[in-house]
């Protein structure tokens, strides 16, 4: 603020910071909303813009000064001229956030659910403010000081800098003026190239987790015990603990961890399944960490598969996921085959490449032989229910350790059989008393092998081919290529009844983008109906609106500078910097209308003088708003940066664009009417 006003100045109009931010938190605190990473984010996101409604009160007070105007007349007479074209910009940005509350679900859902209410509480207290006491602190500090002795040098700077940029921008606007065609048509040329940046960004909705710790989770073939399980953990824990850079490690063996991440969904039990959480000294530890331990222990347990996995914000088991239905069992597994071997060779890109028909159990198919069966009054019920019995153990009554309860279960004494023959050996029970008969007398048994597991989606059998994506690969190049693969090679040759449908990331974004898209135009309605209660004119709120999207440009190109992926908060950044271009719009607009009706100005001397008076005040608010989130960029956070960098890039590379065809297109509007 000192860079940009005079001390007494910018002491004035930074007084609104704490004190705003003080009363949106007292806000939170009555409508029990939490402080957390999205309210906060919320706060930092609106910390450039608590000071623009005070920068434009008291931009318009000087203006008043130097026209002649007492201080009293100017503080109240600049605070009406600007009430109602703040009240309706400030209104029209906080409301434009509250449909996502009600349109997004799910765990993106969960993500914005606050963020609107700190928006609408933090921007509601700014105007407040803005309106109530900053004319009275205007009448209390800021003089024109006619003596120029009084001024200091830097304030000297200060004219001069602006005294440079005011002259730069009218002559600018004087050209645009000389070639309007060729500016409006620079300005469609910006929109369109910000199209075409956006086309070529990554789509990911949710960035990984910077976190000092990761989770390990192991897995060994169906049917292995507690035993096995225990071994390959504690062997993998001793080998982790030598590293320096990790602190501890807590195991989880026969069952997952509790839920201690939002998006990362705890594991049935199961006597194969160990997790391990992972404790690290540093964030920066552990994304060096990740990619040494899945190369060295990834495939170190002969018996196991581990699966190293870092944090993310993603509510998706895999991020690649190709699901094969059908009813042919044999159909699918070849299919699934061929998108297997192809995802194998994407080494560069995937890890853990595997399918859900991978495992197999070893099975003993036992045909009962009608004849003897029927001769001794054995029948399927009764020799299931026997087996049943004696492989799975019969109940008999259960004890009490302290507050937990032990069954008892009876088991036959020979029921762990060394191979398949020896289960021909156990004694069936006949219909005639007290005759038992060896299993092989009544059946024919044979080894078999089968699936572990047959998965149904949708009322059909369906096998997975899946992968993880090597860390910091983007999802959406190595998905471009498996369907490509599945386009050319698959679909022209697949049976008859067997479809191929894309789950993962694929499926989560099919799901949330629509969502996310109905919100960004529910924002727009919320917006427009906003420009047109207050300007009672559709080509002026149309205009307005349109406009908006001239900081496409800006946003996206931060995006692509930075070599970001386009996801949530992205999204609410370009809605903040819509809501922003479009309160320039409405202060730019007023005073053109006010200038056409009140004091007789044409239509382009109107948009001209516009353009010129209220330079200064839209350069001012988007620098400070631009400055606001420079925290978000030089933190480097993946969930929050690209937020920050569209609502800067976006404010900033917007700012000559705006200026310069804004009032150019007011004209050539009114132009076309018959008024020049």
């Amino acid at each position: 603020m000192m860079m940009l006003f005079p001390i007494r100045t910018a002491l004035v109009a930074s007084t609104g910071l704490p004190i705003c931010t003080a009363c949106c938190v007292a806000l939170m605190y009555l409508f029990n909303i939490e402080l957390n990473t999205v309210t906060l984010a919320a706060m930092i996101v609106v910390l450039g813009m608590i000071v623009d409604d005070s920068i434009i009160n008291i931009d318009g007070y000087i203006d008043k000064l130097q026209k002649g105007c007492e201080p009293f007349e100017a503080a109240v007479t600049s605070a009406k001229e600007l009430f109602m074209p703040m009240l309706i910009a400030t209104m029209g940005i906080s409301m434009m956030f509250l449909p996502m509350i009600n349109i997004i679900t799910g765990p993106l859902g969960d993500f914005v659910q606050l963020f609107p209410w700190t928006v609408l509480f933090s921007l509601t207290a700014s105007l407040v403010y803005a309106m109530l006491v900053i004319p009275a602190m205007e009448i209390k500090f800021i003089h024109l000081d006619t003596d120029a002795r009084q001024i200091s040098r830097f304030e000297r700077g200060q004219i001069k800098f602006f005294s440079v940029l005011q002259n730069a921008y009218n002559q600018l606007q004087d050209i645009c003026f000389k070639h309007p065609y060729i500016t409006i048509m620079a300005g469609l040329a910006s929109i369109a190239v910000g199209i075409l940046m956006f086309l070529a960004l990554n789509v990911q909705m949710m960035p990984m987790a910077e976190r000092d710790c990761f989770a390990i989770e192991i897995r060994l073939p169906e049917g292995s015990s507690l035993n096995e399980t225990t071994a390959v953990s504690d062997s993998l824990q001793k080998m982790l603990l030598q590293d320096e850079r990790i602190t501890g490690v807590t195991a989880f063996i026969g069952e997952s961890a509790p839920r201690f991440h939002v998006t990362y969904a705890p594991s049935m039990p199961a006597k194969n399944l160990a997790q391990l959480i992972v404790n690290t000294r540093s964030v920066k530890a552990t994304e060096e960490l990740l990619p040494i331990l899945d190369k060295t222990y990834s495939s170190y347990f002969p018996e196991a598969h581990v699966r190293f996995r870092q944090l993310d914000y993603q509510a998706a088991t895999n991020p690649v996921e190709i699901h094969i239905l059908g009813n042919d069992q044999e159909q699918m597994k070849s299919v699934a085959a061929k998108i297997k071997q192809k995802m194998l060779t994407m080494d560069s890109q995937l890890r853990w490449v595997h399918s859900s028909d991978d495992e197999f159990l070893p099975t003993i198919n036992i045909a009962l032989d009608p004849e003897e069966s029927a001769r001794l009054g054995i029948s399927k019920t009764t020799l299931s229910l026997n087996m049943a019995t004696t492989l799975n153990g019969q109940p008999l009554t259960s004890i009490m350790e302290n507050d937990r309860k032990i069954p008892v279960t009876l088991y036959y004494d020979n029921f762990h059989a060394e191979n398949y023959q020896d289960i021909g050996n156990q004694l069936i029970p006949t219909t005639i008393p007290g005759v038992w008969v060896p299993l092989r007398q009544v059946a024919g048994i044979e080894p078999e092998w089968n699936p572990a597991q047959i998965v149904h989606r949708f009322d059909r059998n369906c096998i997975t081919v899946s992968a993880d994506m090597k860390f910091w690969k983007p999802q959406t190049v190595a998905m471009k290529e498996i369907k490509t693969f599945i386009q050319k090679e698959i679909e022209p040759d697949l049976p008859k009844g067997i479809e191929i449908q894309y789950g993962g990331l694929d499926s989560l974004n099919a799901g949330v983008v629509p969502q996310i898209l109905l919100s960004f135009i529910a924002a727009v309605v919320v917006l427009f109906f906003f420009l047109v209660l207050y300007f009672k004119k559709l080509d002026i709120a149309t205009l307005t609106l349109a406009a908006s999207m001239l900081c496409l440009f800006g946003a996206f190109f931060g995006e692509w500078l930075f070599g970001l992926d386009f996801g949530m908060t992205s999204v609410l950044g370009v809605v903040s910097l819509i809501g922003i271009i479009v309160r320039n719009g409405i202060i730019m607009y007023e005073y053109a209308e006010e200038l056409r009706f009140k004091k007789g100005f044409t239509a382009k001397a109107a948009a001209m003088e516009a353009g010129s008076r209220r330079m200064r005040p839209i350069f001012l608010t988007s620098a400070t708003t631009a400055l606001g989130v420079l925290p978000m960029i030089i933190s480097h956070n993946p969930l929050w940066m690209p937020m920050g960098v569209v609502i800067c890039f976006g404010v900033v590379l917007s700012l000559v664009i705006v200026l310069s065809v804004m009032p150019v297109t007011y004209w050539q509007i009114y132009r076309r009417k018959g008024e020049e």
